[in-house]
């Protein structure tokens, strides 16, 4: 592989003039998608600065190793983009940084020369699914500001990482599954399986059941959530002898890649462990860290995020619960789902954040859609 540490030499700054080519691709888009759309001046102004953001978080706001999976992404799309690898045998690679990589690396901008690249890579995906989302009517009012100013999405859509790549998969195969278009739906699950295919075990039900109860236009029932509750449980049951040496095994595995030492980690002892666990965890995902967790800046202020972001989503599950119990009932549905089975998994806080912003985005997103959430204060008449 050629040697990529030439960036260095040129400094700070000259290491982010090299990115002026790949800011400008971002700033393009924003311009000719909201002449298109005709999107407020608020709006675009807010995507434009977010095409900053890779300009000032890796070696400004925390060091680029503090997050060291960025540094495999950008030596793996130079690979390909070099021709040290195959595209097709990255796609078809057995580690998912590789298959990820290919993915970036067919983007349409210019090699990433530094670490903090494919941030810029990350910001075209996350301002072209602001328009896609816009074109096809998901956005309310609420979800068009929380997608634009929740600091978890800005800080992860602007850093060298996948979730980017995964929240873009994901989300649009609820779109497409919303539409009826089958096909589509399915196309866009392939991504996920081959960038993360524990996402693809939790949306691929989530995609089968919103096609089977239409949930968009009928909702799924409280009766049969209820129903598809118990027979979670059961199976949590029915599963353990067999999951729980697996459940450990990852628990492990994501500390020591986290940084810790595997004798520092708790296991789960046991089948009624497993239970309390699989049944409670989820929630201690959703609010992880709390402000007396926090073990670094980021993570205090990412702590006061989470309360925040707690205080909007009962705001929202409040309303939608008043409008529409039955669409409502499958997003929690999903919300459980996501953040149990991480919660089982991941110990690290920092980590918890990562892979849990994109689950939230999507239950704000298609909760406000599919429940027409408009307002977080609306007018008790409104409501009534």
């Amino acid at each position: 592989m050629s040697d990529l540490s030439w960036i260095y030499d040129y400094g700070f700054l000259g290491i982010r003039l090299f990115e002026l080519p790949s800011l400008m691709v971002c700033l393009l888009l924003i311009i000719i998608l909201s002449y298109k759309f005709t999107i407020p001046v608020i709006q675009r102004l807010t995507l434009a600065l977010h095409c900053f953001l890779p300009f000032i978080l890796n070696d400004v706001l925390f060091k680029v190793t503090y997050m060291p999976d960025q540094l495999k992404y950008w030596r793996g799309v130079n690979a390909i983009r070099n021709g040290d690898l195959g595209l097709v045998a990255a796609f078809f690679s057995d580690e998912n940084v590789l298959q990820a990589s290919a993915f970036f690396a067919v983007m349409p901008f210019p090699t990433p020369v530094s670490p903090i690249s494919l941030g810029f890579y990350n910001t075209f995906l996350y301002i072209f699914l602001f328009f896609i989302l816009y074109a096809k009517n998901i956005f309310t009012k609420v979800s068009l500001w929380f997608y634009l100013l929740f600091p978890s999405m800005a800080l992860y859509t602007a850093l060298s990482l996948r979730e980017t790549l995964i929240l873009f998969f994901m989300v649009l195969a609820v779109v497409y599954a919303r539409e009826s278009k089958v096909f589509k739906s399915i196309l866009c699950m392939v991504p996920i399986y081959l960038i993360k295919f524990q996402n693809f075990y939790i949306v691929g039900p989530v995609v089968l059941l919103y096609f089977i109860f239409n949930v968009a236009k009928k909702g799924m029932g409280l009766t049969k959530a209820l129903i598809i509750g118990v027979i979670g449980l059961i199976s949590l049951l029915a599963s353990a002898p067999i999951a729980l040496p697996l459940v450990n095994k990852f628990r492990v595995a994501m500390f020591v890649e986290d940084g810790g030492d595997p004798k520092d980690i708790e296991l789960i002892s046991g089948v009624g462990d497993f239970v309390l666990q699989g049944l409670t965890s989820g929630f201690y995902f959703l609010s992880k860290p709390l402000p007396w967790e926090a073990t670094s800046a980021l993570q205090f202020i990412q702590s006061f995020e989470n309360l925040l972001v707690l205080g909007i989503l009962f705001l929202i599950t409040r309303q939608a619960w008043i409008k529409s119990p039955d669409r409502l009932a499958f997003w929690l549905l999903f919300l459980a789902l996501s953040m149990s089975v991480y919660g089982l998994v991941v110990a690290n806080y920092g980590t918890a954040v990562r892979y849990r912003y994109a689950f939230v985005m999507m239950y704000i997103l298609f909760v406000c859609a599919d429940c027409s959430v408009k307002k977080l204060f609306p007018k008790k008449s409104a409501v009534a």
